[in-house]
């Protein structure tokens, strides 16, 4: 143990070490774009590679679960880094592979920390402004600018509450401490009213970094929460807080982000449900271990952390592939795209083959770590009562509503995008895809593909001997084998038609046009038209601000519909509250007025009250729900 140890401190220096050096390396290469993208991209993918090779059969599966994402995407995304920012950061990749490759190193110390600390705090703040620096890269642009300043608040809330933290548990205040480490974890997961820099963000930084952050960089707040805060999986009131911030998150998240236009934007908020099905999950095992209910913990586990490894590497496809959509088209507005199967192909075959697998469908690997949180739920509706019983119904039901409304968000991106014809004279003109782009999605497909066949091997090496451990597997297997199954249906029907096809003559006849002599693009449905009757279903929450100009006359000359669907949290809780506090800040400003008695006043109000204070109250010791001699034993291990 010792040696293996030594080894594996020896290799995670190598890979910090490379990280860092390429980066640096990079940085001074300015204005020499092509050398910057070998050592940055080389250092990157070399590092990561040496990581991957070592941390097979480790066994500290906790980490191996968020390592492997940041492992994987960040090859993906350093790969398609170098065909995506050809013109879109000419002259400055230097600063690009600086900031990228520095973000990666943050990500991988934060997941060979096992403790909390200074140390952990330093590379966590060190993430946040790095990949600032990447959010921020199109700073030019209002939007950019506005999205960057969000992110920062985030981070920076986040890390102050880290720090008070350290001096909360040095004070023995375990309970506060919670909160404020379920709060500052939360903001990086995107919980529910935390996650409002997701949508703002991810369509501001470049594809292949929102590709780093939504797959790899947002699971690593559920793995702070486990190094600071291990005791809260013994805590059944923590089980409720996870379970009910699951359930707005999965809900809240697809309903916001299937009425969205800009591709981004929609995949932002497929990250937000996405992070609260693993949270729901999260939530299920710590209730099913409170009720000693261990199929229903070790099953709701085991579907978290199969979870955070699909979602990563589909979410990652997923963002590349709307990068080249980006590269292609210069927008992302899916309103004025269409037909752009013609110019990306492959790029179009993989974004599908996602995006069935990021919503949940059989026999993807994102349906085979749902359906371990399935099990779990149908285990507690089938041996749990009372509030277990409710959670374990509630999620089943809640699992199969976002499931529906991933699949439409999905089929509306996938044929607003790639299917009918062009739009507009921007989709008319696209641009082809690029093949190292195209590589980089396809890797992450491929390893998304062969998930679904590995998912019984991962589970059982999360779940060990523990009881009930098989029951999980069978189900997988079965799924796999549907998998293999499926795919030979479809190549022999493949096969079939291409045989048939020879056998026939070809024979040109005219089509259908719905009574038009002449169909135009502008008779397609638009992303917007498509969802727009589930949208309208669920407007009580969505709260859609429409502009319409209608149609007057016989023979009108303009009319014009525009739907707009800003974030509910942003809308309703945070700009108020900015606003008041704002307002509270520009009556509190007239104080700096200059004047001595003033100051003199407010240090004599000052005193009496603390005086008053220390008269009247005793000070009571904070007492905590949890033993501190546990809490400290399971910081330590």
């Amino acid at each position: 143990e010792d040696v293996y140890q030594d080894n594996m401190d020896m290799v995670n220096a190598i890979v910090l070490g490379l990280l860092a050096g390429s980066a640096v390396a990079a940085l001074l290469l300015k204005r020499f774009d092509r050398a910057a993208n070998i050592i940055g991209a080389g250092g990157c993918i070399a590092a990561l590679l040496l990581k991957l090779v070592a941390a097979i059969g480790t066994p500290e599966l906790r980490q191996w679960c968020f390592q492997l994402p940041v492992i994987l995407v960040g090859i993906a995304a350093a790969w398609h880094s170098i065909g995506y920012m050809a013109e879109h950061g000419r002259h400055r990749m230097n600063l690009y592979w600086f900031l990228f490759n520095l973000t990666i190193f943050a990500m991988m110390a934060i997941t060979m920390q096992d403790r909390m600390g200074l140390v952990f705090l330093l590379t966590w703040e060190l993430m946040g402004l790095a990949s600032f620096g990447l959010v921020s890269f199109d700073w030019g642009k209002d939007q950019v600018r506005k999205a960057s300043w969000i992110y920062l608040l985030a981070c920076e809330a986040g890390g102050l509450l880290l720090v008070w933290v350290l001096i909360a548990m040095a004070g023995g205040n375990t309970v506060a401490a919670t909160a404020a480490i379920v709060v500052a974890f939360g903001l990086k997961c995107g919980f529910p009213l935390l996650h409002v820099w997701l949508p703002e963000a991810h369509p501001a930084a470049p594809a292949p970094v929102s590709a780093v952050m939504s797959a790899a960089m947002i699971p690593l707040g559920f793995y702070g929460i486990f190094v600071w805060a291990p005791w809260v999986v013994g805590m059944p009131v923590m089980g409720w807080v996870f379970f009910f911030a699951g359930l707005i998150g999965m809900l809240g998240g697809i309903f916001f982000g299937a009425a969205q236009s800009n591709l981004k934007r929609l995949l932002a908020y497929s990250s937000v449900e996405n992070i609260g099905i693993i949270t729901l999950a999260f939530g299920l095992s710590i209730l099913g271990g409170a009720a000693n209910n261990s199929f229903m913990m070790n099953a709701a586990i085991a579907g978290m952390s199969l979870h955070i490894i699909n979602h990563a590497l589909l979410k990652g496809t997923l963002f590349l592939g709307a990068g080249s959509v980006y590269k292609s088209m210069h927008t992302l507005d899916m309103d004025v795209m269409g037909g752009l199967v013609r110019k990306l192909p492959a790029t179009g075959l993989i974004f599908t083959i996602a995006g069935m697998g990021i919503s949940g469908l059989p026999p993807f690997c994102g349906f085979a770590s749902e359906l371990l949180i399935y099990l779990a739920a149908f285990h507690g509706i089938a041996y749990g009562s009372g509030g277990v019983f409710a959670a374990s119904l509630a999620t089943v039901i809640a699992l199969a509503l976002t499931g529906g409304m991933a699949s439409a968000a999905f089929a509306k991106s996938i044929s607003a995008v790639f299917a009918g014809e062009p739009r507009s004279e921007k989709a008319a003109a696209a641009e082809h895809e690029s093949l190292s782009m195209v590589l980089a999605q396809a890797f992450l497909l491929v390893l998304a593909l062969l998930m679904t066949l590995a998912a019984p091997v991962v589970v059982a090496l999360f779940s060990g001997n523990k009881n009930g451990s098989d029951m999980l597997l069978l189900p997988l297997i079965c799924n796999g084998a549907f998998a293999i199954l499926l795919c030979w249906l479809v190549l022999g029907f493949m096969m079939f038609r291409k045989y048939r096809s020879k056998k026939r003559p070809d024979a040109e006849n005219l089509t259908w046009d719905c009574g038009f002599a002449e169909p135009t693009a502008r008779m397609q449905y638009t992303a917007t038209a498509f969802i727009q009757p589930l949208a309208d279903l669920f407007n009580g929450v969505l709260k859609q601000k429409k502009s319409i100009v209608p149609v007057k006359g016989i023979f009108p000359e303009k009319a014009s519909f525009a739907v707009e669907t800003p974030d509910g949290a942003g809308r309703w809780v945070w700009t108020p509250l900015f606003k008041a506090a704002s307002f509270v800040s520009d009556k509190v400003k007239r104080l700096q007025s200059g004047f001595l008695h003033i100051y003199i006043l407010i240090m004599v109000v000052a005193i009496l009250l603390m005086l008053t204070w220390s008269f009247i109250c005793k000070a009571t010791p904070v007492e905590s729900t949890v033993d501190n001699a546990i809490a400290v034993e399971a910081v330590e291990k």
